[in-house]
């Protein structure tokens, strides 16, 4: 109604102000608020292109210990038997307060890119299949690998999860990442496109 009043005329409302003035106000913050979230890309408004601080680079880069382990629903899967893809590997329990939104970001992006040549693994880390099969119910088409004894997190010197690494086609270690702040998916999309970019659909005459 006071945007109305404003687009007809200065108005006074019972208060003293103008409506002109009050909508003028309120104009000025929300510009405010515009450039606060451009500046910081808060809550996904903005678009960001580099990747969080919080990502490390490994360079150079190192190559990946290669592992076999059980899944959850399926045969087990080998690491190396996905030579020529990129594979994003996260370390997580159920326990764990920020394994909880880490992994839904992580099967958004595998839904997204794995027509494009990306895999991701979610190893969890020393629990029963029956403990992770009541957590994670039906949510997850991502493969879900049991590190039972973290013989393979000892190999990555994962102390703290969640703790992701993303692998190239040659098999080596180009990133790596621990726990959860927000921005997971902007970031793991950036990267993807770099590594994984998208072909142009071919032309017909």
């Amino acid at each position: 109604m006071d945007l109305l009043f404003f687009l007809r005329g200065a108005r006074i409302r019972p208060d003293g102000i103008s409506y002109r003035a009050a909508a003028r106000y309120l104009i000025s913050q929300l510009q405010l608020a515009v450039v606060w979230c451009l500046m910081s890309g808060v809550l996904g408004c903005g678009s960001p292109k580099t990747v969080g601080k919080d990502w490390q680079r490994i360079e150079p880069a190192v190559a990946a210990a290669d592992f076999t382990l059980p899944q959850l629903a399926g045969d087990p899967i080998t690491l190396s038997d996905h030579r020529g893809r990129v594979v994003i590997v996260e370390f997580w329990a159920t326990w764990c307060g920020p394994c909880r939104y880490s992994l839904p970001s992580l099967e958004v992006i595998y839904k997204k890119y794995r027509d494009r040549g990306v895999t991701v693994l979610l190893v969890n880390e020393g629990e029963s299949a029956e403990q992770i099969q009541q957590w994670a119910g039906k949510r997850f088409t991502a493969p879900i690998l049991l590190d039972a004894r973290s013989d393979v997190a000892t190999s990555y010197r994962v102390q703290g999860i969640p703790r992701l690494f993303i692998i190239g086609q040659d098999g080596n270690v180009l990133y790596e990442h621990e726990g959860y702040g927000g921005g997971l998916e902007r970031s793991l999309s950036l990267i993807l496109e770099q590594l994984v970019p998208q072909r142009a659909s071919p032309t017909h005459a």
